[in-house]
């Protein structure tokens, strides 16, 4: 049985904290989008859903390869958010200095970006530790069972 404070469990708060953040700014964008997004919803896709995210996602399991903290992986997507603020400015002459745009943008490709963390360090966990650990979905590992 998985204790707690195993972190590769499938009920992680860093599983499950991405995924609620995402699921809860979906809701959130779909009540008041041109508040939150400050640009048109296909700008907002193109430059921080794809352009953004994808680079969040790298940015993660980038973080993860080289075994840094957590927190290093927050202070890369505070920059990540601040780059993809100024891709709106300069493209579709957003407003550059905008709160609540950059708000969203961070907590999204935060929670994006913890979740290429947590796929990749599933990897390394499974494959340098394949004696200790075995996969427990596509995120998770646990601790292998004998026998």
């Amino acid at each position: 049985m998985a204790s707690k404070a195993d972190p590769g469990r499938a009920s992680s708060p860093l599983l499950i904290g991405p995924l609620a953040v995402i699921a809860v700014l979906v809701v959130v964008l779909a009540v008041w989008p041109r508040e939150l997004i400050g640009a048109s919803l296909a700008d907002f896709l193109l430059v921080t859903l794809f352009l953004g995210g994808a680079a969040a996602w790298r940015t993660g399991k980038a973080v993860a390869h080289g075994w840094a903290p957590f927190m290093q992986l927050v202070f890369y997507c505070l920059l990540l958010a601040g780059a993809v603020r100024f891709c709106h400015f300069a493209l579709f002459e957003d407003e550059l200095f905008s709160l609540e745009p950059f708000a969203v943008e961070f907590v999204l490709l935060t929670a994006i970006a913890t979740l290429g963390f947590r796929a990749h360090r599933k990897r390394q966990m499974t494959v340098q530790y394949g004696w200790m650990y075995e996969p427990a979905g596509r995120l998770a590992w646990r601790p292998k069972t004998s026998g």
